[in-house]
């Protein structure tokens, strides 16, 4: 009993350490950014060492946020076949998902002290030590998610660990002869093998980001066009714009509004005004996740907040809890390009396109989508199908707006800041996180030391895997560019020579992907190939992009398949196969919001257009 004690004991104390060491980087990485923005519009002087310190710190919340993530929470990855799976099969998938977490952490390790080596040599511009200081975390990182991936892989039963070894074993060995018979001169496309794999390796539940690592590293080694010091170099370099800071800044502000009990206050406010009519509560949840999604950045914490707030009132009023949980679904890809949004953020880093000019082209199609399903419920609300909330008391609805205010202010600083011209995208999240902070301990008085720690923690955590996918999407984001696919893909969409066969069929191939791949990852590998294709079109890219993540998220939500839509089933705890129906029946409302859209451009360009983004 000791024995099996003492090293749960350390990993514990490691784990521990490694969190409270992200959270402080989260700390001063949020003080240090406010700080400069401050000195720089105040007192037009910035902060010198401030760009060299966010380059640390952000490889700290990647490298070591990442590994705390998976050790708390497993990772984000597709889990409904490992959860159905029982005995021998369930241990099988979860151990072999396991072992290629550790295979592509092995290889990373591996080929990282070449990589490194060249660091060594190279300074940073302002601080003058080296390199080493900001991809030294890699390492850590890697080596802290191979020890916690070793301690889930004990907690397997012995079986299916040497099953699912042997079957490493198999395909180690089919990518050896790959390698072999490719160095030989037999033509074939690396990227077919690399993507069975993938499609396997995604069934077995292993993180979607390892999935991304794990489908570049396989080509760099089938292929041989590039030495292995290529895989660390690629991670690097995916999390090196200094746009993605924002992530754990508006990670946070959302973990805030949570914690803290914002966007309960925000959520009752709605309620009281439009909860009273037929299906009121299910309207209550569109306009919540509207408003809300602008705030939190983050699906599941969006799904989680208003759900868990909306749950108890719609079971007291006697609504289905899957007609619930489809809303849900249906709303949350619905926000996907609502500002702030993550996908819209990380669009803006990987493209020339404009993050303040995305944040307000999203705003007039999302509220569009809000509005079908909204007619949606109505009409399937008109048979008695949904009841009605509580009486509508004008002097509560009154009541419920002052202690929303604060609350409601945040997304206008954000996007306000940006658009004005004040702050960028980072400086905006900053001031977002930080007003957060102020409006929880000042106005409600309804944030400690407890439930600060909290939001920071799963602010930082939840923004390391973020980032830890952005940056194995880069690899294998060049392993395409090298293979040539992204410019065969591009020379078939061009030889359409029709624009509006090419958005339908390329919005359709993005619901595809967003539900096969999820949603960060397909907008990081296809944005860059179809974009340019749509400008050559004569497609406006600012519309096109924001076309783009609308599809992607209507994919992420979709059943069958879709992440999404099984992280809301278990949050409103609906039967995954009753909630099917009605799930595709609004899935269906927000694909017709989706075409409208796409055939009247002046619903995405007229903001953006009205503020003088062109």
């Amino acid at each position: 009993m000791h024995q099996r004690a003492w090293p749960t004991t350390a990993l514990n104390a490691i784990a521990l350490v490694n969190e409270a060491v992200v959270v402080a980087a989260i700390v001063i990485d949020l003080l240090l950014t406010f700080a400069n923005s401050i000195a720089r519009y105040g007192f037009n002087s910035g902060i010198h060492v401030a760009e060299d310190v966010s380059a640390i710190l952000i490889g700290i919340i990647t490298w070591l946020g990442s590994a705390a993530f998976f050790r708390r929470a497993g990772g984000m990855a597709y889990t409904a076949l490992v959860d159905r799976a029982s005995g021998v099969t369930g241990a099988t998938l979860r151990a072999a998902g396991l072992w290629l977490v550790l295979a592509v952490i092995v290889i990373s390790l591996w080929s990282f002290p070449q990589f490194f080596s060249r660091q060594l040599m190279q300074s940073l511009p302002v601080l003058g030590i080296s390199n080493a200081a900001v991809v030294g975390w890699q390492a850590v990182g890697l080596a802290l998610l191979a020890l916690f991936t070793v301690e889930k892989l004990a907690e397997v039963p012995g079986r299916g660990v040497a099953l699912s070894f042997g079957i490493l074993l198999v395909l180690g060995g089919v990518v050896y002869y790959l390698r072999h018979i490719y160095d030989q001169g037999v033509d074939f496309d690396p990227l077919i093998p690399v993507a069975i794999v993938m499609v396997a390796a995604f069934l077995t539940g292993a993180p979607i980001a390892v999935i991304l690592g794990l489908g570049g590293t396989l080509f760099v080694i089938i292929s041989g066009d590039t030495p292995l010091a290529a895989i660390p170099a690629a991670y690097q370099a995916g999390i090196t714009s200094f746009i993605l800071l924002a992530i754990p800044f508006f990670m946070l502000a959302g973990a805030l509004m949570e914690v803290s009990g914002l966007a309960r206050r925000m959520i009752d406010m709605v309620q009281e005004w439009i909860g009273h009519w037929a299906g009121g509560l299910l309207l209550a949840e569109v306009v919540a996740m509207y408003i809300f999604s602008g705030i939190s950045g983050s699906k599941a914490a969006d799904m989680a907040t208003v759900g868990s707030v909306m749950k108890g009132p719609m079971r007291d009023r006697g609504y289905a809890p899957t007609e619930s949980v489809a809303v849900l679904a249906a709303a949350a890809a619905m926000g996907e390009v609502i500002p702030p949004s993550l996908a819209l953020l990380i669009l803006g880093s990987i493209t020339t396109l404009s993050v303040g000019a995305l944040f307000l082209a999203g705003i007039l199609p999302a509220a569009f989508l809000a509005i079908a399903l909204m007619i949606a419920i109505v009409v399937r609300s008109r048979h008695g199908r949904n009841p009605k909330g509580q009486p509508f008391a004008f002097r509560r609805a009154l009541c419920s707006i002052p202690p929303a205010i604060p609350a409601l202010l945040l997304p206008v600083i954000v996007v306000g800041s940006i658009v004005g011209g004040v702050a960028s995208p980072t400086e905006s999240s900053s001031f977002a996180s930080v007003y957060g902070f102020i409006v929880s301990a000042l106005v409600y008085r309804s944030i400690g030391f407890g439930t600060a720690w909290v939001a920071l923690r799963d602010a930082a955590l939840t923004a390391g895997m973020i980032l830890l996918m952005v940056a194995m999407a880069n690899l294998l984001s060049q392993a395409i560019v090298i293979d040539g696919l992204g410019r065969t893909l591009a020379s078939a969409f061009d030889a359409l020579h029709d624009p509006m066969l090419f958005l339908f069929l390329s919005m359709g191939a993005m619901i595809v992907i967003g539900f096969v791949l999820e949603g960060f990852p397909a907008i990081l590998i296809s944005a860059p190939i179809l974009l340019p294709v749509a400008e050559r079109m004569g497609i406006d890219p600012l519309q096109y992009g924001i076309l783009l993540v609308m599809a992607v998220g209507i994919g992420v939500f979709l059943p069958p398949v879709g992440i999404g839509y099984y992280i809301a089933c278990a949050i409103g705890d609906a039967p995954t196969n009753k909630t099917m129906r009605p799930s595709l029946i609004y899935n269906v409302w927000l694909v017709l919001g989706l075409i409208v859209v796409m055939l009247v451009p002046a619903i995405t360009l007229a903001v953006p257009h009205a503020f003088g983004f062109r």
